[in-house]
Formats: structure tokens, C-alpha cells, sequence
């Protein structure tokens, strides 16, 4: 009888770390995204809901990769698309497709940074506010943050494989 307890309890703690993993990483990456939004729209002690796009469209005009109208359109919806996502990921709401959103949206951010960088742009990445210049530690960032994207993603669907 002993035997069969101990069985049962070590059989229910392995299922449960992968989990709280997916827990961990999906919150996380979550609280990232919001905080990401949260410095596109408010900088220099107060929030810009009506100006943040001029601020934040010189940063991602500085890529040289979009005309003025996309521009535009990415600067006024990316705070919020990551406002969107970041909470979803928190909620654990519709989780394989948000962790490939998630996955999607940072590896076309490193590609972009990778291509400024290459070129040797003395840009802004953006990424949090227009005070950080882009450089090799904000490319290991991303890079990780891509990884936590991807580790969210599989996990996802490897426990609705198990389901």
C-alpha cells in the first residue's frame, strides 16, 4: 500500500512543473510587452496618448525599412497590439496562438535591429522608449526575449498535447 502512495505522488509533481514553467514564462513575457507599450506612451513624466506616435514613428522611421503611411500606422498601433498581447499572455488566452504572435513580432523586431546594426545605423532601437541606442546588448536582449517567446510557444503546445 505504501508503495502505491508514493508512486502517485511522484507521478503528479513531474506534470505540474512544466506548468508552473509555462506560468512563469508566459507572465513574464507578458509583464515585458506591457511594460514596452507602457514606455511608448508615457515618457517625460506624463502619458501622450495624443503624441506618442510622432515620438515613437522617428524610431521606427530610423530603420529606413517602411514608407511614411506605415510608418504611421505601426507607430500608432504597436503600443497597443503590445498592451493587447501582453495581457493575453498574462491571462493564458488562446496561449499557443498569443506565444506565436509573441514569437512572430520579436523575431521581425530582431530582424530589423540586426539589419540596422549591419548597417551601422546610430539609431534608437525603440524597443522601450526612444532613450536606449541600439547596439549589441539590446540584440542579446531581444535575442533572449525571442527564446523566452519560443520556450512559451512549444510549452503551449506540448501541455495541450498531453490534454
Amino acid at each position: 500500500m505504501a508503495t502505491s502512495a508514493i508512486s502517485a505522488e511522484t507521478s503528479v509533481r513531474p506534470a505540474a512543473w512544466p506548468r508552473i514553467l509555462l506560468l512563469v514564462g508566459r507572465v513574464a513575457l507578458g509583464l515585458i510587452f506591457l511594460v514596452a507599450a507602457y514606455t511608448k506612451l508615457h515618457f517625460n513624466g506624463g502619458w501622450h496618448f495624443g503624441d506618442y506616435h510622432f515620438f515613437f514613428g522617428m524610431a521606427i522611421n530610423s530603420y529606413n525599412l517602411l514608407p511614411l503611411w506605415g510608418v504611421e500606422l505601426l507607430a500608432r498601433g504597436l503600443p497597443w497590439f503590445e498592451v493587447a498581447l501582453g495581457a493575453l499572455l498574462i491571462a493564458g488566452v488562446g496561449l499557443r496562438w498569443t506565444g506565436i504572435i509573441a514569437s512572430a513580432l520579436l523575431l521581425v523586431f530582431i530582424s530589423a535591429m540586426t539589419r540596422a546594426y549591419i548597417l551601422k545605423l546610430e539609431i534608437m532601437c525603440g524597443c522601450f522608449g526612444n532613450n536606449e541606442k541600439l547596439g549589441p546588448l539590446t540584440l542579446v536582449r531581444d535575442g533572449s526575449l525571442l527564446v523566452l517567446a519560443l520556450a512559451v510557444t512549444i510549452g503551449a503546445f506540448l501541455i495541450k498535447k498531453r490534454e
